[in-house]
């Protein structure tokens, strides 16, 4: 009889699997750019006025806003631990094995891999502190398509 009484659970919505393409050599001529759409919660990977690939994305919750305005890739990391401390956070938390980390203010916002929150976070759930949260092919792709002096443009 409870069975009957207890709400229906909610399907998660499913999330499409990344599929980046591979980075076209420096012989492609244009700008290589980043466009972050945080309405929208997407990255796309720039070549002058032309959207080469489109990633889903974690932008900053409320309260830790990823910020608008234009930046650039200030240094690289590619492997490092992230700590509440280091900004300042709430709560607690201790995150090895962050790969791919690209920042671009001295506050601490980057692009980076983010791999404790599920799919469904992704294109739809701002939940990070400020950062630019990736799925691993993701991240790795934009490391691979950017380098420090990348333009970030954040809408």
């Amino acid at each position: 009889y409870l069975a009957n009484c207890l709400p229906t659970p909610t399907p998660t919505p499913a999330v499409p699997a990344p599929n980046p393409p591979a980075v076209p050599g420096p012989e492609v001529p244009g700008e290589r750019w980043i466009l972050v759409d945080i309405a929208r919660q997407q990255a796309s990977a720039m070549i002058g006025d032309r959207v080469l690939y489109t990633a889903l994305v974690t932008t900053g919750k409320e309260g830790w806003e990823t910020p608008r305005g234009t930046f650039y890739i200030l240094y690289r990391v590619a492997n490092e631990t992230m700590t509440s401390a280091s900004i300042g956070a709430e709560e607690y938390y201790v995150l090895k094995d962050v790969l791919y980390t690209q920042y671009f203010t001295n506050e601490g916002h980057a692009l980076h891999l983010n791999y404790w929150r599920p799919d469904y976070y992704f294109g739809s759930i701002p939940s990070s502190h400020g950062c630019v949260g990736m799925r691993l092919a993701d991240a790795e792709f934009f490391w691979n398509f950017a380098k420090v002096g990348t333009r970030v443009t954040i809408i």
